[in-house]
C-alpha cells in the first residue's frame, strides 16, 4: 500500500488521542474506557499477516479476552485480506466489511469551485458543540440513538477544543450549522474523517466549500498527504474520487457478535 507508513502512524497518533494502546508483535488492542460500547474505540489492529492457523487462534484469543472483559462485542481489523478459508473455519460467524484507505497528495489538491453563501469556523467554544451533536444526529441519530450520539461528541470535547492535532469544523450557511468534518494533523500527514452534509444542503456547494476550507487550513501547516478512511459501500466515496483521492490500501473488519 503506498504511503502505509505514513498512514499507519498518523492512525496509531490520531487513537491515541482517545484510547490507550497495547502494542504486541503484530498487532495493536485499542481500548477507550470513557466509551467501552465505541466500536472504533475498542477494536484490534492486526498489522502484520499471519497464516491460517495463526490468524485463527489470534482471533479465538481476541474474541476470549473481549469475552473475559464482560463486552459483548469483539471488532477485529486486519490490514491483510482474510480468505474465505480463514471465514469458513471460524467458531463464531462475524459481520465482514471493507474500508478503504484513500491519499491524495497536496501536490494535486484541485482547485474547488464551491458556494460563497457560507462560513467555515473551527469548534473552539463549547457552544459550538451543540451545533456540532445536531448535525450528528441528523446523520447517526437513528441509526445509533441519540444518547450515544451525544457521548460521542462530548467525549471529544476537551480534545477539540485544545489546541491539538485534532480539529472539528462546521460549515455555517445564513447561521445555521449545513455541514461538519474533522482533521487530524500529524507529521505533515492530515487525515479527513466524520464529513457529513445535512440532507437538506446536499449537492449545493457546501460540501466542497468545507473541504476546500481544511485543505487550506492544512496546506498553512505543510501537510503532504491527505488520507480518509471510508466503507466500501459509502456513497461518498464517489465524491472523494472526483475530487482527486485514490484508494491505496483495504482493512477487512471482523465484527463479533459476543
Amino acid at each position: 500500500m503506498a504511503n502505509t507508513h505514513k498512514i499507519l502512524q498518523c492512525e496509531e497518533h490520531y487513537t491515541r488521542e482517545f484510547c490507550q494502546a497495547t502494542v504486541q508483535l503484530g498487532f495493536i488492542r485499542y481500548r477507550d474506557d470513557l466509551i467501552p460500547d465505541m466500536y472504533y474505540h475498542n477494536y484490534t489492529l492486526i498489522c502484520d499477516a499471519m497464516d491460517e492457523t495463526a490468524l485463527l487462534e489470534f482471533i479465538a484469543s481476541e474474541i476470549a479476552c473481549n469475552k473475559a472483559a464482560g463486552k459483548d462485542f469483539c471488532l477485529i481489523r486486519s490490514l491483510a485480506p482474510v480468505s474465505g478459508t480463514v471465514l469458513g473455519k471460524l467458531l463464531h460467524v462475524p459481520k465482514v466489511s471493507t474500508a478503504g484507505y484513500y491519499t491524495l497528495d497536496a501536490a494535486g489538491v484541485p482547485s474547488l469551485n464551491s458556494t460563497e453563501n457560507c462560513r467555515v469556523l473551527r469548534v473552539d467554544r463549547p457552544e459550538m458543540l451543540g451545533d456540532l451533536l445536531r448535525l450528528d444526529l441528523e446523520h447517526d441519530g437513528e441509526e445509533l440513538g441519540v444518547a450515544f450520539c451525544t457521548k460521542r461528541v462530548y467525549r471529544r470535547e476537551k480534545i477539540y477544543l485544545a489546541d491539538g492535532g485534532l480539529n472539528a469544523y462546521i460549515c455555517y450557511s445564513d447561521g445555521q450549522p449545513v455541514g461538519s468534518c474533522s482533521m487530524y494533523i500529524h507529521g505533515g500527514t492530515a487525515k479527513i474523517e466524520d464529513f457529513a452534509v445535512s440532507p437538506a444542503y446536499q449537492r449545493k456547494g457546501f460540501g466542497t466549500a468545507l473541504l476546500k476550507a481544511l485543505f487550506e487550513i492544512a496546506l498553512a501547516q505543510h501537510v503532504i498527504l491527505f488520507y480518509l478512511e471510508t466503507d466500501e459501500d459509502d456513497t461518498a466515496k464517489d465524491m472523494y474520487q472526483k475530487i482527486g483521492f485514490v484508494k491505496v490500501g483495504e482493512l477487512t473488519d471482523l465484527m463479533f457478535d459476543l
